[in-house]
């Protein structure tokens, strides 16, 4: 199973038992804080929802005048708490682009001495063994590829790669598990970039000061999957 389906299976139930979850959750570090967060979050809805309200009033307290409801109080509030924690949560959930590059730029980072303006290029037959890792094929000369490697991204491996281009070397980190979505900016830490949807999952580019989308452009018509 991969981290979405994981994902859906936690977000539907943040406390399964299911074997083939425990299993993924207890070698992938994102996935276990994705299922701590639900948890987390399944817990304040349940205690939203079991706040005890004051006794019911008698009769004669019904009567009193000028004398609030403190039963209808507690349920409003308790009502409002539900309400916020619900929108939370569901924005929350509706985001996960951001999440998702934000990722990418610290990957990126642990990285960054790939990011380097250099007239060396990786082998073929190195370049060709680490995207068939991920089923992928680059057409030869397409691209002027100066540094290959698979690596572990979101649970699954990746080719990560740096592209030499006239303005400076830009980062692709092929994503081929990952949701269909429209072509996204990034801007952040000193990162420019986008995520453009491809054939299988997304691709995404970084670079420093440097136009990345004819990396984006080239690896879409040039990737074989």
């Amino acid at each position: 199973m991969n981290c979405e389906e994981i994902r859906t299976i936690v977000g539907a139930e943040p406390n399964t038992n299911n074997p083939n979850v425990l299993a993924h959750i207890a070698s992938c570090p994102e996935c276990a804080s994705y299922r701590q967060e639900m948890q987390a979050m399944d817990r304040l809805i349940y205690r939203a929802l079991a706040v005890t309200a004051p006794a019911e009033q008698t009769a004669a307290e019904v009567l009193a005048p000028r004398r609030e409801q403190p039963t209808r109080i507690w349920r409003m509030a308790a009502s409002v708490l539900v309400t916020v924690l619900v929108g939370a949560l569901s924005l929350w959930l509706l985001t996960p682009r951001e999440s998702f590059a934000r990722e990418a730029i610290e990957h990126v980072k642990h990285e960054e001495e790939s990011l380097v303006r250099t007239s060396e290029t990786v082998g073929e037959q190195r370049l060709e063994e680490i995207l068939a890792i991920s089923r992928l094929r680059l057409k030869p000369g397409a691209a002027r590829v100066s540094y290959a490697q698979s690596c572990t991204f979101r649970g699954q491996n990746v080719p990560h790669l740096v592209v030499q281009t006239e303005q400076g070397p830009v980062t692709a980190l092929v994503v081929t598990d990952a949701p269909t979505q429209k072509t996204e900016r990034i801007d952040e830490d000193g990162y420019q970039g986008e995520i453009v949807p491809a054939p299988r999952g997304v691709i995404v580019v970084l670079g420093k000061n440097v136009p990345v989308e004819a990396v984006a452009n080239t690896l879409l018509s040039a990737l074989e999957y």
